[in-house]
């Protein structure tokens, strides 16, 4: 298992700067127990402390946008959520995202359709264009989750097609979301009106 932890971990360190809603402690317990229905065909899982719902990838880090010009970036993205806080959503089973040749790569807790949300994402996208765009995974193509492991076990197709079609039948949750950041590969970055002088970017696990 150590080796796919580590390739999974090499992935999420090739992640783009992404503005997303942290998940709340209080839900963390929810996320282990979903997990936990998946052991039989992930290898490894998502940590919960870092758990939390895409609102849109901005770019990767680069000349034109690094950790600086994000910090500066933050109240502005502030001003664009700030009509739509605190954001609440509905969960209802497991997904998954096929890349590789038509393979699960990822599974994910679905995100049940929510036009606040998507309107948030919208407007981000309208605004911030000038950075790089993600055509698989903006506008029509934005599909809200919260991603439970991409680490998944070779040869475990059918079973864990079988666990995503059973698990449509989960009751539904309801969560509320307001902490934003724009999470980097090393830092998470809090949505702020006002920047103080010596802003506090806890790290990601």
């Amino acid at each position: 298992m150590g080796s796919h932890k580590k390739q999974a971990d090499e992935n999420n360190r090739n992640l783009p700067y992404t503005l997303a809603f942290r998940v709340p402690v209080s839900f963390r317990g929810y996320l282990s127990a979903c997990q936990q229905k998946l052991v039989q065909v992930c290898n490894s899982f998502e940590a919960p402390e870092t758990a939390h719902l895409t609102v849109k990838f901005l770019g990767f880090s680069s000349d034109f946008l690094d950790d600086a010009r994000i910090v500066e970036l933050l109240p502005e993205i502030h001003a664009i959520a700030a009509k739509y806080l605190p954001l609440k959503i509905y969960m209802r089973g497991f997904e998954m995202f096929r890349y590789a040749e038509g393979r699960a790569t990822v599974v994910f807790l679905k995100v049940l359709p929510c036009p606040a949300l998507i309107d948030l994402h919208n407007e981000v996208c309208d605004r911030f264009r000038e950075f790089e765009v993600f055509p698989h995974a903006d506008k029509d193509n934005y599909q809200p989750h919260i991603t439970l492991s991409k680490d998944l076990k070779a040869g475990c197709g059918e079973l864990l097609q079988r666990i995503v079609n059973r698990s449509r039948k989960m009751a539904k949750r309801h969560l509320k979301v307001s902490d934003l950041v724009v999470m980097s590969p090393n830092r998470m970055f809090p949505v702020m009106a006002e920047v103080p002088e010596h802003l506090i970017c806890p790290p990601v696990k």
